[in-house]
């Protein structure tokens, strides 16, 4: 008897996620869409996220591809090499998704939509109020940004036909800072959108760790080069540090 394959494939880059990606892990084993895989690609972490990662299996059609650290683009395209779904979900290592019908929803939204990208609504959990805030101001710009000719989404959640991943050969791997939005911009000609019947939690980590002044500041001055240098985020001066982060504090 042949497997059936599965509809999604879940590819979630890490490097040095163990205190991160247990919780994520844990929230997918929850969903009520069961026709899912998940693809850890992992950037050869050194804190046991092997380990975590194994622990699932059981739980989850789960497993692991590693290679050196290139950044989450790279590590994005190394999983979705492995994936054997029609459509790709991307997932960063520290998001958190309480809705146990978050994959269902997503993809039966993007499919009735005729969306060949999408993403769901962005909310962040037990950070101050400025930050929340500020993130629902990002995701009501990103939602206008959604009707133009060139549409943007972050790495946190981008749901993705493979067929258009393949022909658009995923995401460059030059761009070390916004190759998501590069990424998503590239193919929102076959229709892109944000599912607002889902949604799922960003972590405060990035923004607490940067200072949430500079890291505004760094994350507006990106936006206006990406959009006086559509095709050139390749030479843009930001960088995202992969895997400089502060374990997560556990109760």
């Amino acid at each position: 008897m042949k497997s059936v394959l599965p509809v999604v494939s879940v590819v979630i880059p890490a490097y040095n996620e163990a205190t991160y990606i247990d919780r994520l892990l844990e929230d997918l084993t929850k969903q009520s869409f069961a026709n899912f895989e998940v693809i850890v690609s992992d950037a050869d972490s050194r804190d046991g996220t092997d380990k975590v990662v194994k622990s699932f299996k059981g739980k989850l059609d789960i497993k692991m591809v590693v290679s050196p650290p290139k950044g989450p683009g790279a590590g994005r395209n190394l999983g979705a090499k492995s994936a054997r779904g029609g459509w790709l979900l991307f997932l960063d290592a520290d998001v958190d998704i309480d809705d146990p019908n978050f994959i269902g929803t997503l993809l039966a939204r993007a499919k009735n939509s005729g969306w060949g990208t999408a993403s769901a609504k962005m909310r962040m959990n037990k950070a101050p109020i400025y930050n929340r805030l500020g993130l629902s101001m990002f995701y009501n710009y990103q939602k206008l940004l959604s009707h133009t000719k060139h549409p943007v989404a972050q790495g946190y959640c981008i749901l993705t036909r493979r067929d258009i991943f393949r022909a658009n050969n995923g995401f460059n791997e030059k761009i070390f800072y916004g190759e998501d939005n590069d990424y998503v911009s590239r193919t929102g000609n076959h229709g892109f959108g944000f599912v607002e019947q889902t949604y799922y939690y960003v972590d405060p980590r990035r923004n607490q760790q940067e200072g949430a002044i500079w890291f505004s500041i760094k994350n507006l001055l990106h936006e206006m080069y990406r959009i006086t240098h559509l095709s050139g985020l390749e030479s843009q001066p930001f960088k995202y540090e992969f895997g400089k982060h502060q374990p997560r504090k556990k109760k």
